[in-house]
């Protein structure tokens, strides 16, 4: 895949994350769903998409980091996606909320040259997020268990 057709992707993908936000009802989410552009997040990605919900003690949070394609020896193709999702529980319930996490990564792919879903790459890590009425901004340092690697991450979003 070109690099200008990723930088256009990512710009379509936060383009519609932000046509989202103002066209879903508030109350239908209930202040709890965000989306947020990271920084290695997910790991291993320079720039990832991540959608996160939260309750006063548990969170959830699925991120897209890449998109490729891949070919076989007939010259098909698929397109696959990958990135991690993960369990957060939050120590606190105010605007700065510490919180331990443990995930794992996953693609997908689809296409001539095969379909399928994998997991693996699993993690923990302890992170901080400040979660205001419409910004939300996070900070992580997480632990691939099966690699023995240390990484940090970053994020800033907005609540949907």
């Amino acid at each position: 895949m070109q690099p200008d057709f990723k930088k256009r992707l990512w710009a379509i993908a936060f383009a519609l994350t932000g046509a989202c936000a103002l066209t879903v009802p508030q109350t239908a989410l209930a202040g709890s769903w965000g989306a947020l552009v990271g920084y290695n997040n997910p790991a291993g990605s320079r720039l990832g998409l991540n959608f996160l919900y939260q309750d006063s003690t548990w969170g959830f949070e699925l991120g897209a980091g890449g998109l490729a394609t891949v070919s076989d020896s007939d010259n098909d193709s698929s397109a696959v996606i990958w990135g991690d999702l993960d369990l957060k529980y939050f120590f606190a319930s105010s605007l700065w909320r510490p919180y331990f996490e443990g995930g794992m990564g996953y693609s997908v792919a689809a296409g001539g040259a095969g379909n399928g879903i994998a997991l693996g790459s699993p993690f923990v890590g302890l992170g901080v997020l400040y979660s205001g009425k419409t910004i939300l901004f996070t900070v992580a340092g997480d632990y691939k268990i099966n690699s023995s690697t240390f990484y940090p991450s970053a994020g800033i979003g907005f609540r949907l």
